[in-house]
């Protein structure tokens, strides 16, 4: 047999040694073994079960890594084994509470698709590395992760204590959170070098009636902590965007799935070349905040290139976000019209600082309040809801539009701060501060982006009682209201 070969080879090594190693290593390796006898293709399209190398040899070298990393993978209810496209949860019996692991010093390059993951709220299922950072490239595949029928899991990165223990390429999609996916949790991956989203969720409407609205809702997800960067379209493309009209299909129009309770933050997206973060359907409980935006819509894709979407079905709060230079709208709301966005720092957008247009509004009103907005290209903000019974814009800080010397009566350069569609906008606007030069701001040090005011600076003690909008903390997460008057723009001094 090829196992006894292996311990003749290693004699020299000592035979206890690898007595104790070997019964180690094939106790976990046991059932990959004799899975391996079956396997018989290789197109990831397929199910397929775990292989090990088609000789079934395990070289010197592997027996010892593999006996290393045991410990950071004893944890484990399941390790994936290299080549394996399909993981169901059904199948191998995964229970909630379990752990299914990603191996370091596994060489992933099949996409993996996990299927019927179901833990409890107490007990979700946790995907997640063991022996160090994984690297997963599908090279040109459609997908690298992809879950469906999956519900209260987790995905994280954390596992090796690194800041980014998973790390996705080369698909079209890194990570997918697709058919009926929901109740879940992604963080501390690094998703980069994809064809369009760096991280998808949702279920499009198809002639599945489980798919569309009202008997699928996805509910309480988060993505945190996660950097995504070079990707071909969205950084972060969750929920559906055509919330409104719905989708044509064979069996006629069919309308996308809610989303209540969705958080996005504290994620890093850099060289996104469509939007970094576009969030649609998410009527209630949505929260996208603390994010980093920087270079996007690079491709400068018409009605695809700004930093945050909220599109049509889309309300809650969206704050403390730092977006810096881009070819499109540093913030495009075209949300519920509940949308409260707020302590936003936008720096160099290709368009707008703000862009807001209703399309889906039962909302009482689109409110923008303390928000710091430098060298847009267009205008400041630029307000088309007009649906809506009131919109506010209040205590924002709007430095040197590029469109202030473009307009001709009746519109004049104020219209660059704030430009409205026509006279039937309905608008609360006050204690705001506009300016063409910077330096009347007194920040702290903008040649660095800390946009902090000095004790000097004329946005000091000049804002409005913001009180009823519950808004707490500024976005330097200081507490607001540190004096005895609300202060102008996203710091408190």
């Amino acid at each position: 047999m090829k196992s006894q070969h292996l311990l003749h080879t290693g004699k020299r090594h000592g035979y206890a040694f690898f007595q104790s190693v070997l019964k180690n290593v094939f106790r976990h390796l046991l059932l990959f073994v004799i899975l391996s006898a079956l396997y018989q293709c290789s197109d990831y399209e397929m199910e397929i079960e775990p292989v090990i190398p088609a000789d079934n040899t395990l070289d010197v070298a592997t027996v010892a890594r593999t006996a290393a990393l045991a410990a950071d993978c004893s944890s484990c209810r399941y390790v994936v084994p290299a080549r394996t496209h399909r993981i169901d949860g059904q199948v191998l019996g995964i229970k909630p509470g379990d752990k299914i692991c990603l191996n370091a010093a596994t060489n992933y390059t099949t996409p993996i698709l996990f299927v019927n993951m179901t833990g409890t709220p107490a007990k979700p299922i946790v995907i997640t590395n063991c022996g160090g950072t994984v690297n997963i490239k599908a090279t040109g595949k459609s997908f690298v992760i992809k879950t469906e029928k999956s519900k209260y899991f987790r995905i994280t990165g954390s596992g090796s204590g690194a800041g980014y223990g998973i790390r996705l390429s080369e698909a079209s999609l890194g990570l997918t959170l697709d058919y009926l996916s929901t109740n879940f949790q992604v963080d501390h991956l690094e998703v980069y070098n994809v064809g369009f989203a760096g991280i998808m969720a949702k279920t499009d409407p198809t002639c599945d009636d489980a798919t569309i609205r009202g008997n699928f809702t996805m509910r309480d997800v988060t993505f945190n902590d996660n950097y995504i960067h070079d990707s071909g379209g969205e950084g972060f493309y969750i929920g559906n965007s055509f919330y409104m009209n719905g989708m044509s299909r064979s069996c006629g129009i069919r309308y996308p799935h809610n989303i209540e309770g969705v958080k996005i933050h504290n994620n890093i997206i850099n060289n996104a070349g469509w939007e970094a973060i576009q969030l649609g359907s998410a009527t209630k409980n949505a929260k996208v905040y603390n994010n980093r935006i920087e270079h996007f819509g690079t491709k400068n894709v018409a009605n695809q290139r700004n930093g945050i979407q909220l599109g049509e079905g889309t309300g809650g709060e969206c704050y403390n976000n730092f977006i810096n230079t881009g070819n499109g709208n540093g913030l495009n709301v075209l949300g519920y019209g509940d949308n409260v966005v707020h302590d936003n720092i936008v720096i160099n957008p290709g368009l707008n600082g703000i862009f807001c247009d209703e399309r889906v509004s039962p909302g009482p009103g689109f409110k923008f309040i303390n928000n710091t907005i430098i060298n847009p290209k267009q205008d400041g903000i630029r307000i088309y809801a007009d649906q809506v019974p009131m919109n506010v814009i209040i205590n924002n800080i709007i430095i040197n539009p590029g469109s202030y010397g473009s307009y001709k009566y009746p519109r004049t350069g104020s219209d660059a701060y704030v430009y409205k569609l026509n006279k039937n906008v309905k608008l609360q606007m006050s204690n705001n501060t506009f300016t063409k030069n910077i330096n009347q701001l007194k920040f702290v040090n903008s040649t660095i982006h800390n946009y902090r005011l000095q004790g000097t600076s004329p946005a000091r003690d000049k804002g409005k009682d913001i009180t009823p909008y519950n808004i707490t903390k500024d976005f330097y997460n200081n507490q607001r209201l540190r004096g005895n008057t609300y202060d102008i723009g996203a710091h408190e001094f």
